[in-house]
């Protein structure tokens, strides 16, 4: 099941009023109702997963980050395009560094 990054956050926050209930002496039981427990409990699974996929990419991420906003807008428009272009030149150099014919 797919849950929107807004209600992922909703989630993380509430985890962080839960966990402040419990701290102060709280029940967890009089912070939330039990049908929005387990939808609770799957958005921030749902949390988990997205930052995962966000820590294994960090390096891309901050590498594009780092573009001017002209790139980042470019790579935006123009991302297929440019990534085939790339892949292609990168073909042709290595059959060119693996001693085929030049580009």
């Amino acid at each position: 099941m797919k849950i929107s990054l807004n209600l992922q956050i909703d989630a993380v926050r509430f985890a962080e009023t839960r966990q402040r209930a419990l701290c102060g002496g709280g029940s967890i039981k009089d912070v939330r109702r039990p049908q929005e427990r387990e939808f609770s409990l799957q958005a921030l699974g749902a949390a988990a997963r997205s930052l995962e996929v966000l820590k294994e990419q960090a390096d891309e991420i901050r590498a594009f980050l780092r573009l001017p906003a002209e790139a980042r807008e470019a790579v935006l428009r123009h991302g297929e395009t440019m990534a085939s272009m790339c892949l292609q030149l990168a073909q042709r150099e290595a059959v060119a560094a693996a001693g085929g014919p030049r580009r």
